[in-house]
This record gives C-alpha cells, sequence and structure tokens, in this order.
C-alpha cells in the first residue's frame, strides 16, 4: 500500500510538471533576448524587459486584449442568463413539442462549425454587423452544450425549494432568478470558465467577420504579430503571448475556489 501511494505521488508530480513546463518556458522566453530566446538554459545576461517594452508600446496587443475582454464577458453573461432559462424550461416546464425543441438543440451539437461557417457570415451580413462587436458576440452566444448541462443539473434541482417559494408568493419566474439561478453555481462556474475560454481563444469567426484593425481580437493579433513579416520576431510573439494569457489566469485563480466548492457540492448530491 505504501509503494502504491508513493507510486501515485510520482505520478501526479511528474503530470504537474508537465502541466507546469509550457507555462514556465513560455514567461522565460517572453523575457529572453532575440539571439537566446529558444534556448533551454536561463542566465542573467539572457534577460530583458524590451520585449514586453516593445509589445506594449509598438502593438496593438492591448487594444486586442480589450476587444476580446468585451466579447468574451458580454457573451459568457448573456449565455449564462439565456442558457439557464432554456435550461430550466426544458427540465421543469411542460409545453407542446417539448421534446422536439430538446432533439433539435441537442442535434446541432453534430454540426461542425466549418459547416455552418459560411451560411452564418451570410445571415450576419445581411443584419449588417460585419465590423463590429455585435458580430463577433450575438453568433457566439448560443451553445447547446451549455443548455444541456443547465437542463440535467435542473432535472436534479429539489423541487421542494420551489414549491416552498411559491408558498412564499412568487412566481415562476421570480423563483426561477431569486432562488435557482443564484443555487447554480455548481454548472455556471465551470461552463463560465469554459465560455470564456473558449471565445478569448476563438480566432477563426473574428477574422472572417471583422476587416477593421481597431475591432482585432488577441488571438488574431497574434496571427498579425507572426505574419508581419519574413522573419518572425519570436521573442516579440511570445510576450504577446504571455500578456495576453493573463486574463485567463486571472479568471481561473478568482474562481478557482467556487470551482472546487461547485464540484464538491455536485458530489455530494
Amino acid at each position: 500500500m505504501k509503494a502504491q501511494k508513493i507510486s501515485i505521488t510520482i505520478f501526479m508530480i511528474v503530470c504537474a510538471l508537465l502541466m507546469v513546463a509550457p507555462i514556465y518556458f513560455l514567461v522565460v522566453s517572453a523575457i529572453k533576448t532575440p539571439d537566446s530566446v529558444f534556448d533551454l538554459g536561463f542566465g542573467l545576461s539572457d534577460f530583458t524587459l524590451d520585449n514586453i517594452k516593445e509589445v506594449l508600446l509598438e502593438t496593438n496587443i492591448l487594444r486586442a486584449i480589450w476587444n476580446s475582454l468585451i466579447v468574451s464577458v458580454t457573451v459568457t453573461v448573456i449565455a449564462m442568463l439565456f442558457h439557464a432559462m432554456a435550461g430550466y424550461a426544458l427540465a421543469r416546464l411542460n409545453f407542446p413539442g417539448k421534446s422536439f425543441a430538446f432533439g433539435y438543440i441537442m442535434s446541432s451539437l453534430m454540426v461542425p462549425f466549418s459547416v455552418i461557417m459560411v451560411p452564418l457570415y451570410m445571415v450576419v451580413q445581411s443584419l449588417g454587423m460585419t465590423n463590429s462587436y455585435l458580430g463577433l458576440i450575438v453568433p457566439m452566444i448560443f451553445n447547446a452544450y451549455g443548455i444541456f448541462l443547465f437542463r440535467q443539473f435542473y432535472l436534479e434541482f429539489p423541487k421542494e425549494l420551489e414549491e416552498a417559494a411559491y408558498v412564499e408568493g412568487l412566481s415562476k419566474a421570480g423563483t426561477f432568478f431569486k432562488l435557482v439561478f443564484p443555487l447554480s453555481k455548481p454548472v455556471i462556474i465551470p461552463l463560465t470558465i469554459g465560455f470564456f475560454t473558449a471565445n478569448w481563444n476563438n480566432y477563426l469567426w473574428p477574422l472572417i467577420i471583422n476587416q477593421r484593425e481597431e475591432l482585432n481580437v488577441v488571438q488574431v493579433a497574434l496571427a498579425n504579430i507572426v505574419g508581419g513579416g519574413y522573419e518572425t520576431p519570436w521573442n516579440i510573439v511570445l510576450a504577446a503571448a504571455l500578456i495576453s494569457a493573463i486574463p485567463t489566469f486571472l479568471l481561473f485563480f478568482l474562481v478557482q475556489r467556487q470551482l472546487v466548492e461547485g464540484i464538491k457540492t455536485t458530489g455530494i448530491k
């Protein structure tokens, strides 16, 4: 038994090192001189902050980060509300075509984005939303996966709590917004991380829908730095990548406690 615990501990340490290694190399390479950016070693002579300074002053990475924040936060907030409402309706309300609606929503998971990309662009263009925040935000809000997770969560949600709310005089809408939705953290927190990260890392749709440089999101801005000439300035690219990764790291550190608590609550339930 002791040997088994030691083996598991060693295995977990190795996995942790493998996960941390890319972050370490990103940070180290971002503050190296151009000549030593790909060297595995790190000495004081290789240390420089000129890469960070050049990224902040010579590129539009801060504007791109701001655009990505607007898009990612807006999509995440609206999606959490709409998906929770849809999931609650599919789990609790009875209406004609309920099973068909759920099946239709779930069938969209089998359709890859590349299939709907051109029709979606044509719809957005006809609505006059190209080269705008609306074009970046609205098509990314709806996702069957989020609706499915909320529905499954609400199917197991204690009905006694809702009945008690009805006794207190709350309507169905009041019960949802004042009781059910605030108690949905076990599914809201992981979905928030997933939606924010997915939209933060989104490259293809912003590249297609937007031609205005001032509306470039962070992934498009990084791609422009990589493809900016015959020789790629990898020290600048890595410095920009490090800066652009900070919001996602901050999000995880801010909600990691709630994420763990949500997993515990779900497991106990």
